[in-house]
């Protein structure tokens, strides 16, 4: 694989491949994500879907070769040399790879049925092939490999495609008029598409049979998906300077839901490393309280409340189910998710590959400070929380006012002893404050001077045990001088003015101390988390200084520091966890909530603080 062109715009970012000579991994700027309400799907810009986990966000994976080449694919692609370069048609999740050889030009929609409110488990994979010029001669090598690519399967030809079946009876069909070969455990055909033509490919999980391919209606499909997608926008009230990359941001948070339950992950991969060779690979392919409700205030922002209606009817659910809420849950809502390793190389071998997350069983003070943040702000918008969910809510405010003297793990899940951090304690404020407010507009019976008077302690306690005045400024945790670059989300909700300058020299401290590659860019911290091994820049706290740019005045300063991160965007607008500091390759798993919750409100609140300053 060769770049072939400077990353200038999305339309002029190209890369060459020689089918003949595939790389084993790709870069992540080169993977674009479609996804149908209970999966996402990665496919790269040589024509191969390298990530699909069906049919829900935390199935084992059905084509794993970004984890490994051997862990299967589903690759559509010219024969000769190629160069290729995807965008997304507009509005929409419906993703388009145009392929150019010297034989001409083709090119392939890729996208997923979504169906609102669907329930039936199964997963449907499209893929349209358009001849534009000349005549290319074609393949499409179908290659899954069940449980992470740990079982290779059973293939059968059929007249009307292949149906690939694993030891446990597990299926996935793939419909198509090209006449397809049997390869022991992989399937292959080649074609030759003309301008003018098309055809479709249908994948399609679940399925007994290889159906015709014309029995999937594939034109009225794709119809409905764009109606979808562009109705959805429709709804965003936003038409400032940043339009279309907020779009972008929201229809990926959007592919992030998981909608038969109101889960949202944190994003749909897992292992994918924040440093490549490193260990620091982990499973996000669960909800997080703290992401969910981050997740939620971008949506907010944006209008979008249903998904609120939903994430609140699921999580309040289980909140008081069997003790202390978790700090995540499986999309189905089952909070024991043991980690474990899987024998696979790794993203550019990078191990350990892990499936489930242990930190599920630790105790983060923040998360309740997220979620009852997020509820005001849904009902603020128009949601509507029910006096039982307020009852639940009331009962974790109660938490936070028992343990918020209590050390934790903090929002980055150290894996050493817990600690008195600055973060936990600024939400554990939050928590008290939003509740206290929440009560005042319900007018309901609770003890809101009490929360009141402790948010009071804690906001004293924080300025006090916190500060360092030899540094000048607050520090990651009581006692210690190592600085965290989470503190920055002080202004942004409320606990300190962003024009203090106590905050203003811990924001400068961060930039020198944490600064990693262009500016704003910032690692999250530097000292030992109990994991070990070197990290990319992080870009939510990142984010959180623009904010508080924003809050402070420095609307030009946010402006620029905004547009750099925006930089850092792959070619269709999409953000992984962390960036290199050096090299600005994407690192971290892909696409990542928290990267584009941090762009969206940060965008929103440019926007407002403007209107502040023009006196709107």
């Amino acid at each position: 694989m060769t770049i072939v062109s400077d990353k200038q715009h999305a339309r002029t970012f190209q890369y060459w491949y020689n089918p003949q000579d595939p790389p084993d991994y790709k870069p992540l700027e080169s993977y674009g994500v479609i996804g149908d309400s209970r999966t996402s799907v990665l496919i790269g810009a040589d024509g191969s879907i390298d990530w699909a986990c069906l049919p829900d966000f935390d199935s084992p994976s059905v084509f794993g070769a970004l984890l490994d080449p051997k862990a299967g694919r589903f690759i559509v692609r010219p024969l000769a040399p190629y160069t290729t370069w995807q965008r997304y048609e507009r509005g929409t999740n419906v993703l388009v790879t145009e392929f150019s050889t010297t034989e001409g030009t083709v090119r392939v929609r890729d996208f997923m049925p979504y169906l609102a409110h669907r329930k039936t488990p199964t997963a449907e994979i499209y893929r349209r092939i358009e001849g534009i010029r000349g005549k290319v001669s074609m393949e499409v090598v179908f290659e899954p490999r069940f449980d992470y690519g740990l079982h290779e399967p059973t293939i059968e030809i059929h007249h009307n495609g292949v149906r690939a079946v694993s030891s446990n009876g597990q299926s996935l069909v793939l419909s198509t008029e090209i006449p397809m070969t049997n390869g022991n455990n992989w399937a292959r055909g080649e074609f030759s598409v003309q301008a003018g033509q098309e055809a479709y490919i249908v994948a399609d999980w679940g399925a007994h049979t290889v159906h015709p391919v014309a029995s999937y209606q594939c034109d009225r499909r794709l119809w409905q998906v764009r109606t979808f997608w562009r109705s959805w926008l429709d709804r965003l009230s936003y038409h400032g300077r940043y339009r279309d990359v907020v779009e972008r941001s929201l229809l990926a948070l959007k592919l992030l839901i998981y909608e038969p339950t109101g889960a949202i992950v944190a994003a749909p991969t897992t292992s994918l490393p924040e440093w490549l060779g490193g260990s620091r690979n982990w499973d996000y392919r669960y909800s997080w309280v703290r992401d969910s409700a981050f997740i939620l205030r971008a949506l907010f922002e944006a209008q979008y409340i249903e998904e609120g209606t939903a994430y609140f009817d699921w999580i309040l659910g289980k909140a008081l189910e069997g003790g202390p809420m978790k700090v995540m849950y499986s999309i189905h809502g089952d909070g024991h998710l043991p980690e474990r390793e899987l024998p696979l190389r790794g993203y550019y071998d990078s191990r350990p590959v892990r499936v489930g997350n242990g930190a599920v069983d630790q105790f983060q003070l923040d998360i309740y400070g997220s979620l009852l943040d997020a509820a005001l702000r849904y009902d603020r918008q128009g949601g509507l929380l029910t006096i039982t969910e307020w009852e639940k809510l009331c009962a974790l405010t109660e938490q936070v006012y028992q343990n918020w003297d209590s050390p934790d793990a903090g929002i980055w899940e150290a894996r050493n002893e817990p600690r008195h951090y600055t973060y936990s304690k600024i939400w554990a404020w939050v928590a008290l404050t939003r509740a206290a407010k929440l009560a005042r507009h319900f007018d309901a019976t609770a003890p809101i001077e009490k929360w009141e008077k402790e948010a009071a302690k804690i906001q004293a306690e924080v300025f006090e045990k916190a500060w360092n005045p030899n540094l000048g400024a607050f520090t990651q945790s009581y006692g210690n001088p190592e600085l965290d670059a989470a503190v920055l989300v002080m202004p942004t909700v409320g606990f300190i003015q962003a024009k203090d300058p106590r905050f203003q020299s811990t924001m400068n401290a961060c930039f020198k101390q944490l600064g990693a590659g262009s500016h704003p860019l910032l690692y999250r911290y530097k000292n030992d988390d109990g994991v070990g091994g070197p990290e990319g820049a992080f870009l939510l706290p990142s984010f959180w200084a623009v904010e508080a740019m924003a809050l402070s005045g420095d609307l030009s300063g946010a402006r620029a520091a905004l547009s750099s991160l925006m930089e850092h965007l792959n070619p269709l607008g999409l953000y992984s966890e962390e960036v290199h500091p050096d090299t600005n390759i994407l690192l971290g798993n892909f696409p990542q909530g928290f990267s584009h919750l941090g762009l969206v409100n940060a965008i929103f609140r440019i926007e407002g603080a403007k209107r502040m300053q023009d006196g709107w």
